[in-house]
């Protein structure tokens, strides 16, 4: 089968699956990335490598020639410069959409209702007092085992524990040993 080209969501899609593959901390990641890498070359006729040569055309070993090289590296400068336009069209939409905001608030007259005092801070009163305890690393390793064996899934865990969903993993396969 010959080789098909990536087309833009998919060159972008592949860029981010070669970059969990070469930077993930967990092994577990970068095989799964690897595995879905060497799948989506597969559709399109490559190897993982050639795919990451077509998709990659900042990156240069040396064994190409100078032609190609300069083709890489046009491609990949209109793709940084489509991309840089885009963001910079997102933002200026944003700054647009929280100016409009504003000026419709304050014709509201909510910035005159009530001047900001600063970040609120927890009253204390005489039935209640704002606690000063931090959780610690055991603290939370308990939390975290605990939510697993009662059958929490990671996400829900993650979110109680307010740490990331490795994390939770990490300690359900410290538990699970």
């Amino acid at each position: 089968m010959p080789a098909q080209a990536f087309d833009d969501k998919e060159r972008e899609r592949f860029r981010k699956i070669v970059g969990v593959m070469e930077r993930a901390t967990i092994e577990g990641e970068r095989a799964a990335a690897r595995e879905a890498a060497e799948r989506l070359a597969a559709i399109h006729g490559m190897s993982v490598e050639e795919a990451i040569e077509e998709t990659h055309p900042e990156r240069d070993d040396g064994r190409i020639s100078d032609a190609e090289r300069r083709a890489r590296r046009s491609d990949f400068e209109e793709w940084a410069a489509a991309r840089m336009r885009m963001s910079e069209a997102f933002e200026r939409a944003e700054r647009y959409r929280y100016e409009m905001a504003k000026r419709e608030a304050e014709a509201r007259g909510l910035d005159k209702e009530r001047p900001s005092r600063g970040p609120a801070r927890p009253r204390t009163t005489s039935t209640y007092r704002p606690s000063r305890y931090r959780a610690t690393d055991d603290d939370r390793f308990r939390l975290i085992a605990g939510l697993l064996r009662d059958g929490a899934s990671l996400r829900r865990v993650a979110d109680l524990a307010d740490v990331s969903t490795n994390e939770v993993a990490r300690i359900w396969l410290l538990i699970r040993g």
